[in-house]
């Protein structure tokens, strides 16, 4: 598997809050092939676990901060940056495992 493989999240909360001036919140991470939190945009991921199947398929396991988000998510995406090669450029797909809950999404 190539070391440049990065997946891309973001979230953004669209509940609605209390104050009839809550504006949604986007929050971003890059995240490697193995689990790493490369990157965020703010500290709202608490840990990634990560498993795979040789050849096959990876499951990423994104746990959220504590109390991080009041309601879940109201708009969750990922997406595959791996260009290592031609196979991987058209054939690698992301895909959410379930909507995502106020304490984590499997991606």
């Amino acid at each position: 598997m190539n070391t440049g493989l990065k997946l891309l999240m973001a979230a953004s909360v669209m509940a609605a809050s209390v104050s009839a001036l809550a504006l949604p919140v986007l929050h971003t991470a890059t995240i490697d092939q193995h689990g790493t939190v490369v990157a965020q945009s703010s500290p709202w991921i608490k840990s990634v676990s990560y498993s795979s199947k040789s050849d096959y398929f990876a499951t990423y396991k994104v746990i959220f901060n504590e109390d991080h988000f009041k309601r879940s998510p109201g708009f969750c995406s990922a997406s595959s940056i791996d260009t290592s090669d031609y196979e991987r450029l058209f054939y690698g797909h992301v895909k959410l495992g379930g909507a995502a809950t106020t304490k984590e999404v499997n991606v």
